[in-house]
């Protein structure tokens, strides 16, 4: 090593000091994972290490060159030896244990669920975009304000290291690649839209995106019946019954707000929703603190149905900061005079679907006429 690298790699913020991208020249047809290769220093040993990152965007495309279909646990025994075989063929050569083995530092859960006619895919992202995760979170609802992007057609809920996503994913597939959330279309899938009837359907796609081994650690150690301290590997994400608890349980995590709860509610007028509280809170007692109750109950609700429950905190706080949870605590007694109000129609079949968790097939779809 130079003497200039000799001193980068005593700097603990260095995490490499040179970094290798794998441009492999294969048939475009064939779904190859991504190789990246990272040099770094040990300064304990004197020894130069290299790390290798390989990154799989889709593990159905791998698998079944389309990720409209969905793969299912049972497929590890397919898909490990076809990680090994694909990056023999871009001449990295690993045994299908060590593919196995492997830590895993980034995962993204998905869910595609098809949609009847009768529940339009917009209105159900139109519900989420109102819905907020706390401080740390941030809507696409509140992005749009700052650039119009995608024009309302995903809808993120972000944290550092968790991510929601939901988007149609058939109308995905016709979007430019700038705009597409899934970038790398197959050729395959391209036949597959001339084939059968995917144009006409509404695909609600569903992603839960944990983007750091420490998260992914905190999130499924738990499931798996491992240690915090112990890593998980490619082997671990085919335990059965897996995704679908992942999945459910970050989903109930955004139905369980109670900002989200008045988000999500579904009544045909304001003054039914106004009428509704009122009634509740008669029932409590017929005291003025039932009636102030009543009255800011419903402000909020309105409030956060209309503009969002993160515009709405957000304005609050500029002029209240809520150091001691005040607000927290009325969106929780807020929730106490609406809690027989049903959500949206199409939530409600969201989390239905997510419950039966039928694994969609080219069977789930029309064929072409």
């Amino acid at each position: 090593m130079s003497e200039k690298e000799r001193i980068r790699s005593k700097d603990p913020k260095t995490r490499y000091l040179r970094k290798f991208i794998l441009h492999p020249l294969v048939d475009k047809e064939i779904y190859c994972p991504s190789v990246e290769v990272y040099e770094k220093a040990n300064t304990n040993t004197g020894i130069v290490e290299y790390e290798m990152v390989i990154t799989i965007h889709s593990i159905p495309k791998l698998l079944l060159a389309n990720n409209f279909e969905e793969i299912q646990f049972s497929d590890k025994n397919k898909i490990i030896p076809l990680i090994a075989q694909r990056l023999h063929i871009i001449g990295i050569i690993v045994s299908e244990e060590s593919v196995g083995l492997a830590s895993v530092s980034v995962v993204h859960f998905c869910k595609n669920i098809i949609l009847p006619e009768t529940i339009a895919l917009r209105s159900i992202l139109s519900d989420l975009s109102h819905t907020d995760m706390g401080k740390a979170y941030d809507t696409t609802e509140d992005v749009r304000r700052q650039k119009d992007k995608n024009s309302g057609k995903v809808v993120h809920l972000r944290c550092g290291s968790r991510e929601w996503c939901f988007y149609d994913k058939a109308d995905d597939f016709y979007q430019s690649k700038g705009k597409r959330i899934d970038k790398h279309k197959t050729a395959y899938e391209k036949e597959l839209i001339s084939m059968y009837d995917i144009k006409n359907i509404e695909v609600f796609r569903y992603e839960y995106r944990l983007n750091k081994a420490q998260t992914i650690r905190s999130e499924l150690h738990t499931l798996l019946k491992k240690s915090y301290e112990e890593k998980i590997t490619v082997s671990d994400l085919f335990t059965e019954g897996l995704w679908k608890n992942v999945l459910i349980n970050a989903w109930k995590r955004i139905l369980q707000r109670p900002e989200n709860q008045l988000a999500l509610l579904s009544y045909n007028t304001p003054l039914d929703l106004l009428l509704h509280i009122f009634r509740k809170a008669k029932a409590e007692g017929l005291s003025a603190h039932s009636q102030n109750k009543a009255l800011w109950t419903y402000g909020l609700a309105l409030a956060i149905k209309t503009s969002g429950a993160k515009t709405v905190k957000n304005e609050l706080n500029k002029i209240w900061i809520n150091k001691d949870n005040r607000l927290t605590n009325k969106l929780g007694i807020a929730t106490e005079l609406v809690d027989d109000i049903p959500v949206s129609q199409g939530i409600t079949y969201i989390t239905e679907q997510l419950e039966k968790f039928e694994i969609i097939s080219l069977a789930s779809f029309k064929k072409e006429v």
